[in-house]
């Protein structure tokens, strides 16, 4: 027989004798017990808490805080170089960009692309590091060094960690300074620019980013002249060459995001460029725009499924006085989700997945532009009813529901453009390209909060014309060409007839390809009818969106 343990023996005796004791469930009579009172029961109104009246209405947000941009002083170093400067603090990174008055609309009618691309060849390596050992010294000390060039601009850049600073800006100033400038990697990067137009080819986004600013400013003014092959093929490495002698420190601007203080900055520069000077580029007259209106312009996208539509005219300098007032009226015309085109083509229609409308800048004057890749077979409709929100915005002024929503939207946004060093930055190298004071940001909250609906009619009334637009139309031709002709008898938009183009800007023809025919735009427009191609095209180049240097807008 199994034997308790000693410890478990006095447990066991009392759990025995508890037994005895317990009165027999057999014998005993079960006696109800008394059941808990319910709680009464709780009414609809109440449970929904009617007596609290704060809940009856939503609570209303509180005032828009005043927002102060940081403050920054710039200054010139001792060899001409401007400065403008943000702490990066927490981070211990390093971000230099130096920017030239080198671009694309000082280059020669007959090398037109030589800049961006000489820009390109220039970061391929130094003279005495090729690709290759540029690329692996880049790696070595965990820095970047790049250079790349836009329409107005060419700039310089490099990043780095704060310790590395030092070998970033020495591998910078052997690029600058001693470039490598190397016929294969020229011959490369040419190539790869080809291909690149060959590829956009088939595509009408492509196609449409193209040909617009031809058509917006005309074929032969600098904003408006198109890239080909044949330009390309023209660029030398003495084009590289003399570009490169063109980035001088007279007149260049740095912006720079880290710890280098100005005795650092002047040392990097006495100690790795030395010798480094020359007279600053020129910065060329631009003439205004000549716009090409009076027209649908219609680039055949043979079985497109959608249709981008472009609409445009020439707009006011980012310096007018009546900027900010611009900027609401265009977010409530095409700028936000919530505005009518998108409300219009989007919501209401189904024509697209989105419609917009905006002013974008160069240097010496602005522009407006709406549209939208629709459907195919919406594409007539989809272009009238962006007519009708152009038109509408004179004859439907902007509402106080409108003006509160966009321009609370405006002054909420505002802190996040100087969120960071490098949004600061952005929005400091926007300023300077444009030549507005750095306090800019201060008197545009000012003229936020004073805006009304008036001053938006005002800005309408000035920026938004009621016809004359450029109107190009990059879609499949059988299928949207009958809606567009209709759409020119009516005149819409000052519109008299559909112009056909082929993707460089000329009349199609069956032979017509970039690299034998020269891009051109047609000065004057047909008389009266519409001109059709005799052929579809045998081809419909596109120039690449190549890397755009120029100072961001705002």
């Amino acid at each position: 027989m199994r034997q308790l343990h000693p410890r478990r023996a006095p447990l066991a005796a009392l759990a025995l004798a508890l037994a005895a004791c317990a009165p027999s469930l057999n014998n005993a009579p079960l006696k109800p017990t008394a059941r808990a009172a319910e709680p009464a029961a709780v009414s609809a109104e109440a449970a929904l808490w009617a007596d609290e009246a704060f809940r009856d209405a939503q609570p209303q947000p509180g005032p828009i805080a005043e927002f102060s941009p940081p403050e920054l002083a710039p200054y010139t170093l001792s060899n001409g170089v401007t400065v403008y400067a943000v702490s990066s603090a927490p981070l211990p990174t390093v971000s230099l960009s130096l920017s030239f008055d080198v671009g694309a609309v000082a280059e020669p009618a007959a090398k037109l692309g030589v800049t961006s691309l000489c820009l390109d060849l220039l970061d391929e390596g130094t003279r005495a590091l090729d690709r290759a050992a540029f690329e692996a010294r880049q790696a070595d000390h965990a820095v970047s060094v790049w250079s790349s060039a836009g329409d107005d601009t060419a700039s310089v850049n490099l990043r780095s960690l704060d310790n590395s600073f030092d070998d970033a800006f020495a591998l910078m100033a052997e690029m600058m300074l001693e470039p490598g400038l190397r016929r294969a990697d020229l011959e490369r990067l040419r190539a790869q620019r080809k291909a690149d137009l060959e590829q956009s080819r088939g595509s009408p986004s492509a196609i449409s980013r193209r040909l617009f600013p031809a058509l917006l400013w005309g074929p032969e003014h600098p904003r408006g002249r198109l890239v080909t092959e044949k330009t390309l093929d023209a660029v030398r490495l003495s084009d590289c060459r003399r570009i490169a002698r063109r980035l001088t420190p007279k007149g260049a601007r740095l912006y720079l995001s880290g710890d280098p203080d100005q005795a650092a900055l002047e040392l990097a520069f006495q100690t790795h460029m030395p010798r480094w000077g020359g007279e600053p580029p020129s910065v060329p007259v631009v003439p205004p725009p000549a716009p090409r209106v009076g027209a649908i312009y219609l680039v055949d996208a043979p079985g497109a499924a959608q249709s981008v539509i472009t609409l445009g005219a020439p707009g006011p300098a980012r310096s007018a006085e009546d900027y900010t007032a611009t900027a609401v009226m265009a977010r409530i015309l095409g700028g936000s989700f919530s505005s009518r085109i998108n409300m219009n083509l989007r919501e209401d229609k189904g024509f697209a997945y989105g419609g917009r409308a905006s002013f974008s800048y160069s240097r010496e004057g602005g522009y407006l532009h709406a549209g939208a890749s629709v459907r195919t077979d919406a594409t007539a409709d989809a272009l009238r009813e962006l007519a009708a929100e152009l038109a509408g915005i004179h004859t439907r002024p902007p509402t106080e529901v409108e003006l509160s929503r966009e321009r609370d939207g405006a002054l909420l946004a505002l802190p996040a453009r100087f969120a960071t060093a490098s949004s600061t930055l952005s929005a400091v190298r926007g300023l300077a390209f444009h030549g507005l004071p750095l306090d800019w940001y201060e008197g545009h909250q000012r003229a936020l909060r004073r805006l009304d609906t008036d001053a938006l009619a005002a800005a309408a009334s000035a920026h938004v014309p009621r016809s004359d637009y450029v109107i190009l139309v990059v879609g499949d031709a059988a299928v949207v060409r009958p809606g567009l002709e209709a759409l020119a008898r009516e005149g819409l938009l000052g519109a008299r007839a559909v112009v056909e183009l082929d993707a460089d800007g000329q009349p199609p023809t069956p032979d017509a390809t970039s690299e034998t025919s020269p891009a051109k735009i047609p000065s004057r427009l047909p008389a009266k009818s519409t001109a059709k191609p005799t052929a579809k095209p045998t081809s419909s180049d596109s120039r690449p969106s190549t890397s755009q240097d120029d100072e961001p807008e705002d």
